[in-house]
């Protein structure tokens, strides 16, 4: 039987998500974001369709729009290109369960970390992720998660 990992919200919590065939099970990972925490972040520029923003990379924006924030900086912007360009490379990663930098482009990346929280506060701790994540020249982001079949979570977060 084949198991899928997804996202979703429900009852104001962020849920992990394991579906097989026969059912679904979830577990509870961290609260959902507030108004009082974060605004809702929306992609700007191009995107392909169906492209909105998941309640797990929504989660990531917020939590590293807030460490920006306590550095008196301005939020970063979802981009459209950059959240495509996360996608693809942590999808990438998942599937060849390598956990390695692409070319071209600023980006924080991770493995195994379970939520939002927990990926952003694992860069933060980091001298060079954090760099990326409070690069005064960055406005926009693009982030994902994805997980490998044996459950694993990949992280990626690009920066322009």
């Amino acid at each position: 039987m084949q198991m899928k990992s997804v996202a979703i919200a429900c009852g104001g919590i962020v849920a992990l998500v394991a579906m097989a065939c026969s059912g679904a099970t979830a577990l509870c990972r961290e609260p959902a974001m507030t108004a009082t925490t974060a605004m809702t972040p929306t992609i700007s520029g191009a995107a392909s369709p169906g492209s909105g923003l998941s309640p797990v990379e929504s989660a990531v924006i917020a939590k590293t729009n807030a460490a920006r924030a306590r550095s008196g900086l301005p939020p970063l912007t979802a981009d459209g290109q950059l959240m495509n360009g996360a996608r693809n490379h942590a999808r990438w990663m998942a599937q060849n369960r390598n956990l390695s930098h692409g070319s071209g482009v600023t980006e924080n990346i991770g493995m195994g970390q379970t939520s939002a929280s927990e990926a952003v506060t694992s860069w933060m701790q980091s001298s060079g992720h954090r760099a990326n994540i409070l690069g005064g020249g960055h406005t926009r982001i693009g982030v994902a998660m994805v997980h490998s079949a044996d459950g694993t979570a990949y992280w990626c977060q690009q920066f322009r």
